[in-house]
Protein backbone atom coordinates (compact mmCIF):
# COMPACT_ATOMS: atom_id res chain seq x y z
CA UNK A 1 0.00 0.00 0.00
CA UNK A 2 1.58 3.91 -0.94
CA UNK A 3 -0.49 6.72 -0.02
CA UNK A 4 0.56 10.19 -0.92
CA UNK A 5 -1.04 13.65 -0.77
CA UNK A 6 -2.64 12.92 -3.84
CA UNK A 7 -2.77 9.18 -4.41
CA UNK A 8 -3.52 5.91 -3.00
CA UNK A 9 -2.10 2.45 -4.77
CA UNK A 10 -3.10 -0.82 -3.15
CA UNK A 11 -2.82 -4.34 -4.38
CA UNK A 12 -4.94 -7.68 -3.05
CA UNK A 13 -4.31 -10.63 -4.50
CA UNK A 14 -8.51 -12.72 -4.73
CA UNK A 15 -8.89 -16.05 -4.74
CA UNK A 16 -11.21 -16.27 -8.17
CA UNK A 17 -10.11 -15.83 -12.15
CA UNK A 18 -9.59 -12.51 -13.99
CA UNK A 19 -12.98 -13.26 -15.79
CA UNK A 20 -14.58 -13.48 -12.47
CA UNK A 21 -12.81 -10.23 -10.72
CA UNK A 22 -13.52 -8.20 -13.51
CA UNK A 23 -17.55 -8.83 -14.05
CA UNK A 24 -17.42 -7.75 -9.95
CA UNK A 25 -15.97 -4.54 -11.12
CA UNK A 26 -18.57 -3.83 -13.83
CA UNK A 27 -21.79 -5.96 -13.19
CA UNK A 28 -23.94 -3.70 -10.69
CA UNK A 29 -25.86 -6.49 -8.82
CA UNK A 30 -22.12 -7.58 -8.14
CA UNK A 31 -20.96 -3.90 -7.21
CA UNK A 32 -23.85 -3.27 -4.67
CA UNK A 33 -22.67 -6.43 -3.07
CA UNK A 34 -19.32 -5.87 -2.12
CA UNK A 35 -18.22 -2.33 -3.26
CA UNK A 36 -18.26 -0.22 0.05
CA UNK A 37 -16.15 0.17 3.28
CA UNK A 38 -17.84 -1.74 5.91
CA UNK A 39 -19.70 0.30 7.95
CA UNK A 40 -21.84 0.86 4.55
CA UNK A 41 -24.29 -1.16 2.73
CA UNK A 42 -24.78 -1.18 -1.27
CA UNK A 43 -28.14 0.69 -2.07
CA UNK A 44 -27.92 0.73 -5.83
CA UNK A 45 -25.76 0.71 -9.30
CA UNK A 46 -25.91 1.81 -12.63
CA UNK A 47 -23.29 0.99 -14.94
CA UNK A 48 -22.15 0.83 -18.72
CA UNK A 49 -18.62 -0.29 -19.05
CA UNK A 50 -17.40 1.32 -22.41
CA UNK A 51 -14.88 4.39 -23.17
CA UNK A 52 -17.70 7.55 -22.24
CA UNK A 53 -20.38 5.19 -20.91
CA UNK A 54 -20.91 6.18 -17.14
CA UNK A 55 -21.75 4.32 -13.75
CA UNK A 56 -22.51 5.41 -10.21
CA UNK A 57 -23.03 3.46 -6.71
CA UNK A 58 -25.48 4.35 -4.21
CA UNK A 59 -24.79 3.44 -0.30
CA UNK A 60 -26.23 3.48 2.67
CA UNK A 61 -25.76 3.72 6.44
CA UNK A 62 -27.70 2.23 9.72
CA UNK A 63 -30.41 2.07 6.26
CA UNK A 64 -29.75 5.34 5.27
CA UNK A 65 -28.76 6.55 2.18
CA UNK A 66 -25.67 8.85 2.37
CA UNK A 67 -24.05 9.06 -1.07
CA UNK A 68 -21.76 7.51 -3.14
CA UNK A 69 -20.25 7.87 -5.77
CA UNK A 70 -19.98 8.34 -9.84
CA UNK A 71 -17.69 7.69 -12.59
CA UNK A 72 -17.03 7.94 -16.51
CA UNK A 73 -15.03 5.66 -18.23
CA UNK A 74 -11.42 6.83 -19.86
CA UNK A 75 -10.72 3.10 -20.78
CA UNK A 76 -11.61 -0.26 -21.06
CA UNK A 77 -9.81 -3.21 -21.83
CA UNK A 78 -11.68 -6.40 -20.88
CA UNK A 79 -10.66 -8.66 -18.11
CA UNK A 80 -7.50 -6.72 -17.79
CA UNK A 81 -8.15 -2.98 -17.09
CA UNK A 82 -10.36 -0.31 -16.44
CA UNK A 83 -9.36 3.64 -15.71
CA UNK A 84 -11.93 5.87 -14.75
CA UNK A 85 -12.96 9.94 -14.37
CA UNK A 86 -14.12 9.42 -10.46
CA UNK A 87 -16.25 11.52 -8.50
CA UNK A 88 -17.57 11.30 -4.66
CA UNK A 89 -20.95 11.78 -4.63
CA UNK A 90 -23.90 10.65 -6.29
CA UNK A 91 -23.92 11.53 -10.36
CA UNK A 92 -25.03 15.52 -10.99
CA UNK A 93 -24.78 15.99 -7.09
CA UNK A 94 -21.77 18.50 -8.12
CA UNK A 95 -21.28 18.58 -11.74
CA UNK A 96 -17.89 20.66 -11.61
CA UNK A 97 -16.93 19.30 -8.41
CA UNK A 98 -13.48 17.44 -8.06
CA UNK A 99 -12.52 15.04 -10.40
CA UNK A 100 -10.43 12.35 -9.30
CA UNK A 101 -8.65 9.27 -11.60
CA UNK A 102 -8.98 5.71 -10.28
CA UNK A 103 -7.55 2.74 -12.45
CA UNK A 104 -7.86 -1.10 -11.79
CA UNK A 105 -5.90 -3.50 -13.58
CA UNK A 106 -6.27 -6.98 -13.57
CA UNK A 107 -2.89 -9.99 -13.47
CA UNK A 108 -4.01 -13.70 -13.05
CA UNK A 109 -1.62 -14.54 -9.72
CA UNK A 110 -2.04 -18.61 -10.15
CA UNK A 111 -5.12 -21.03 -10.56
CA UNK A 112 -8.03 -19.21 -10.17
CA UNK A 113 -6.24 -15.93 -8.44
CA UNK A 114 -6.19 -12.36 -9.48
CA UNK A 115 -3.53 -9.45 -8.65
CA UNK A 116 -5.91 -6.59 -8.29
CA UNK A 117 -3.61 -3.27 -8.64
CA UNK A 118 -5.85 -0.28 -8.02
CA UNK A 119 -4.35 3.48 -7.94
CA UNK A 120 -6.79 6.51 -7.13
CA UNK A 121 -4.65 9.21 -7.88
CA UNK A 122 -5.50 13.14 -8.50
CA UNK A 123 -6.89 13.16 -5.38
CA UNK A 124 -6.85 16.49 -4.01
CA UNK A 125 -8.52 17.74 -0.66
CA UNK A 126 -11.94 16.69 -1.70
CA UNK A 127 -12.71 13.08 -0.39
CA UNK A 128 -14.09 11.94 2.44
CA UNK A 129 -11.60 11.84 5.05
CA UNK A 130 -8.72 12.96 2.20
CA UNK A 131 -6.24 10.21 0.92
CA UNK A 132 -5.71 8.70 4.44
CA UNK A 133 -9.47 8.01 3.85
CA UNK A 134 -9.47 6.68 0.51
CA UNK A 135 -7.08 4.26 1.41
CA UNK A 136 -8.85 2.66 4.62
CA UNK A 137 -12.01 2.92 2.41
CA UNK A 138 -10.35 1.07 -0.71
CA UNK A 139 -8.65 -1.29 1.50
CA UNK A 140 -12.13 -2.18 3.21
CA UNK A 141 -13.86 -2.63 -0.31
CA UNK A 142 -11.52 -4.69 -1.43
CA UNK A 143 -11.36 -6.98 1.77
CA UNK A 144 -14.90 -7.38 0.91
CA UNK A 145 -14.57 -8.28 -2.34
CA UNK A 146 -12.45 -10.84 -1.61
CA UNK A 147 -15.17 -11.77 1.07
CA UNK A 148 -17.58 -12.00 -2.08
CA UNK A 149 -15.71 -14.47 -4.05
CA UNK A 150 -15.14 -16.29 -0.96
CA UNK A 151 -19.42 -16.19 -0.17
CA UNK A 152 -19.83 -17.69 -3.75
CA UNK A 153 -17.92 -20.59 -3.08
CA UNK A 154 -20.03 -21.86 -0.16
CA UNK A 155 -23.77 -21.59 -2.32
Amino acid sequence: MTVSDQSVHLVKVVQAPPEMVYRAFIDPDELVRWMHPDAFTGVSASNDPRVGGRGELIHALDGEEVGGFNWQYLEVVPGRRLVMDWQFGPAGADPDGHHSRLTIELREAGPGATEVSLTHDRLGDVPPGGPTGVSTGWTQALASLGRHFEAEGDE
